[in-house]
């Protein structure tokens, strides 16, 4: 405890008289007044020493207050219904001018009136809180009309669980933003419901029998809440030092501090002023509602102190006895010449402040940040006030006299606004609008409208306030887009690897197939029926490994043959073929930047890529005339471009090159935009659903990203960024063949070590008829055994990647360190991996990608080297 609050607490402890002071709540800033006039000494100073008694969710302050265990106790406005039913509480002072009860909900609901039929909880009885019920009965909304949920958190309102959380604005807004959880705040003071929150109550027999400790009560703790608003920090290290029940952190105090001066505002309004008019407003707003006030005493009601002459005297008349001598003498001589003046203003200074009048009403609204207007029935503005110029880029001279429908960025903006006042009975609130600044963009704005009416009520046009909301509605929407952007990004990487296990499975299957087929072609009779059959299963299998292909392109396990590409040369080669994809009735435009930057990638996908961007766009016209431009070029890309764009992660700033493809075709809504690259989602009647799908795995294993402009009926356009390099000098990528009569007469031995026993029976019957020898094992550690004990015949290894026990990489490790020499090739069903390319610069001979044909395994096992020829 710092040495001054010990000095302060010190003195005249044993003559004191104890009174308890029952607190509303837990121990926090919102009570720190009284730990100031405690600690401070105020209290001592008037004779008292205060017991606090913390309150909590079972505790009832003015219960406890009207059974005799305190003799004062913080409440809230509630003491009125206290009053109406018939106990005798007393409000010694109005703490807090505004109450701090809100009602928290997601950001999606965006009035109070959308919580009919929503789960609300509501923890406490009805007193506590009350502001939130008043709230909700503002707009006809009573218990029967939503769902009461006696228990919950705030999390709860996170999860989805509840709809609404009547809180403070004191406190959970903290923990939102500091877990930067979106909410919506309605706060009844915004809706009429101006209540007071905090009051310090004590009893009628109190203050019977107490006056004089009634009245000293209520001094110090004037004094304390004074010292307390002065001295934030001092008051947050006294309660960190001697009031953390809640243990609540510096920061969280401290924004708890701001929100109760600005709800105290005691720059304005002297601390714990209770005003008669003012309560009695709220007792006729609360009859409105439906609370039973009734006829209150108001006198006994609301206490009034009564300072003492000498009080009087000593601290507002004897400091300024001079001024206000001075002040009574001026006093005297300005009312003896204003009387001599009455009688010559007369009539024309009457009609000169009546004339001023309207200037000023008008001159306070151009101070306003908000922007206030007034339109006829046709839409013609009438008058606007001078914030429009800062809100949307307009001087109010060239509005004024205008319609303002194209003031809305939407086109029917104004018929929807105006529906919205007609259904609300001519009057809207917190209606969002998108209005058009003077540089075409969006403007968010926050309307409260209503009609206008003549002296026959004939309704002659619309007024309101536009309130500037547009940093928060970008803020939600781009919210929203990267929402949208990550559900996204995570569905393609599951499909990804889904469409990866597939293939994989359905790659071994297809290598039975088509070895069994090929190795009965060999032996078929060179005419006749059964050829043809085998010929067909053998195509058809081909197929279907184009097929697993494109789903190893979708979920970007490829096998590439990279080298530097140049995507004009690529056009370039393939534009007779792109004439015939897309058909004669549509006509194609190219642009190609000269001196385009090479990429790093593969020819054949960046081919296909662009194939399958061309049958799209000449698809999406299904047979009708059309247009298809066909556009590459270069930029520089930062963060905040990738943020708009397919397959964003990753990328790092810097030159790209794209290719753009625009067609003026159906084009798409967003629901179809949402599926374009799911595999095996398709538009059209006939087609795999695998183009796009594939296309954005090829974009995928380039590292590029990719954007999708469309809306129905304007076309589509889609753009691929594939990262540039610094070289310009294209370098295509060699394939070395090797001739079909070296695939001849063969010899030595191949352990074959693969887990299906279709691949190892299909494999073994295709070297064995070549002249070599075949050791096959099922798993790795079979295979492991096998090659230590046959080393010295061993002449090849031919070695699946995926296996069970003991996978390939395992295996080759200990293959490879026990004997070097002998070369392994490694075989999976998918692409080539990177445990396949790290295995090459530590001596692997080769891989060889299933389902492989016989010539594609025989040349493999050639270019091993290890494999003699028989002579």
């Amino acid at each position: 405890m710092p040495l001054g609050w010990a000095f302060s607490v010190s003195a005249h402890e044993d003559d004191l008289e104890t009174v308890g002071l029952h607190l509303k709540w837990k121990h926090q800033f919102q009570f720190a007044g009284y730990y100031a006039a405690i600690e401070k000494g105020y209290y001592a100073d008037e004779g008292l020493s205060v017991e606090l008694i913390e309150g909590g969710p079972d505790k009832n302050p003015v219960r406890e207050l009207l059974e005799g265990h305190a003799q004062y106790a913080v409440g809230n406005a509630s003491a009125l219904l206290d009053r109406a039913e018939g106990n005798p509480v007393v409000v010694l002072a109005s703490v807090f001018q505004h109450t701090a009860q809100v009602i928290y909900t997601r950001p999606d609901i965006n009035s109070p009136e959308e919580l009919r039929g929503k789960r609300i909880v509501m923890l406490q009885d009805g007193r506590r809180e009350l502001e939130a019920f008043a709230l909700l009965k503002k707009f006809d909304i009573n218990k029967a009309d939503f769902v009461l949920r006696p228990d919950g958190t705030p999390e709860d309102l996170v999860s989805g669980k509840v709809d609404a959380w009547p809180g403070y604005s004191s406190n959970e807004a903290y923990q939102f933003k500091q877990n930067r959880v979106g909410y919506r705040m309605f706060r009844p003071q915004d809706y009429g419901l101006d209540i007071y929150g905090d009051t310090l109550l004590t009893t009628e027999m109190e203050l019977q029998e107490n006056p004089q400790r009634a009245d000293a009560f209520h001094r110090a703790t004037i004094k304390g809440w004074e010292y307390a608003l002065n001295h934030v920090d001092e008051m947050i290290e006294l309660i960190k030092t001697k009031y953390d029940s809640q243990q609540k952190s510096r920061d969280y105090l401290k924004f708890e501090a701001d929100v109760i001066g600005d709800l105290m505002i005691p720059n304005v309004i002297p601390i714990g002023l209770s005003n008669l008019k003012r309560w009695q407003r709220i007792a006729t707003e609360f009859e409105a509602l439906g609370y039973p006030v009734g006829q209150v005493e108001w006198k006994m009601f609301i206490y009034q102190p009564k300072p003492t002459l000498a009080h009087l005297l000593d601290h507002h008349v004897y400091p300024y006895r001079y001024w206000i001598g001075m002040a009574l003498l001026i006093t005297l001589v300005l009312t003896l010449y204003a009387f001599n003046r009455q009688l010559l203003r007369g009539i024309s200074s009457r009609t000169a402040e009546l004339e001023a009048l309207s200037v000023e009403y008008r001159d306070i609204l151009d101070q306003m940040q908000d922007t206030y207007y007034r339109v006829d029935t046709e839409g013609k503005l009438l008058w606007v006030s001078a914030s429009v110029k800062n809100h949307l880029g307009y001087d109010r001279e060239s509005l004024v006299g205008n319609y303002s429908t194209g003031l809305y960025f939407e086109k029917d903006g104004r018929k929807k606004h105006l529906q919205a006042i007609a259904e609300s009975g001519g009057k809207v609130e917190h209606y969002e609008l998108c209005l058009r600044h003077k540089d075409g963009t969006p403007f968010w704005t926050e309307s409260n409208s209503q009609y206008v009416f003549d002296e026959n009520r004939k309704v002659i046009g619309v007024e309101g306030n536009l309130r500037d909301i547009n940093a928060r509605k970008q803020a939600q929407l781009e919210n929203e887009e990267l929402t949208s952007q990550l559900q996204q990004a995570q569905k393609m990487e599951s499909i990804g690897v889904l469409a990866g296990g597939i293939a994989h499975d359905f790659n071994n299957l297809l290598a039975a197939v088509m070895g069994n087929a090929e190795l009965a072609l060999l032996d078929a009779p060179e005419h006749g029926e059964m050829r043809h059959f085998l010929a067909q299963i053998f195509k058809a299998s081909r197929k279907g490994a184009d097929l697993v292909r494109q789903l190893l392109a979708y979920s970007g396990q490829g096998r590439f043959a990279m080298g530097e590409q140049n995507l004009n040369t690529l056009i370039a080669e393939v534009s007779d073929l792109l004439g015939t994809v897309i058909g004669k009735k549509i006509q194609l435009e190219m642009e190609l930047e000269d001196g385009l930057a090479n990429i790093n990638g593969d020819k054949n996908q960046l081919t296909q890529m662009l194939m399958n961007l061309m049958t799209n766009a000449a698809e999406s016209m299904s047979g009708s005339p059309g247009t298809i431009s066909l556009h590459t070029g270069s930029v520089n890309l930062t963060q905040s471009d990738f943020a708009r764009m397919y397959l964003n992660d990753d990328l790092q700033d810097g030159a790209f090159v794209f290719i753009e493809v625009r067609d003026s075709g159906c084009g798409m809504d967003r629901h179809t935009q949402k599926r374009i690259f799911d595999p095996f989602f398709t538009t059209k009647e006939t087609g795999s659903g695998l183009g796009l799908a594939a296309l954005l795995g090829i974009v995928r294993s380039h590292g590029g990203a990719l954007t999708l402009d469309s809306e129905p009926g304007r076309g589509s356009c889609f753009t691929i960024y594939l990262p540039a390099l610094e070289s310009t000098v294209y370098k295509p990528a060699e394939t070395a063949l090797i001739q079909p009569e070296s695939l001849k007469g063969l010899s030595g031995v191949v352990l074959l070590v693969d887990d299906e026993a279709q691949v190892r029976d299909v494999a073994t019957r295709i070297l064995e008829r070549e002249g070599m020898s075949v050791i096959s094992a099922a798993d790795g550690k079979e295979g492991l055994a096998l090659f230590r004990k046959h080393a010295d015949e061993i002449s090849l290894v031919l070695l699946d990647l995926t296996m069970p026990i003991m996978d390939g990489e395992q295996a080759f490790r200990l293959m490879h360190a026990y004997r070097p020499e002998i070369p392994v090739l490694l075989s999976s069903g998918f692409s080539e991996s990177q445990a396949a390319t790290d295995l090459s610069q530590q001596g692997l001979a080769g891989f060889v990608r299933k389902p492989y044909t016989r010539n594609t395994l025989l040349q493999a096992v050639i270019e091993s080297g290890e494999i003699s020829k028989a002579s």
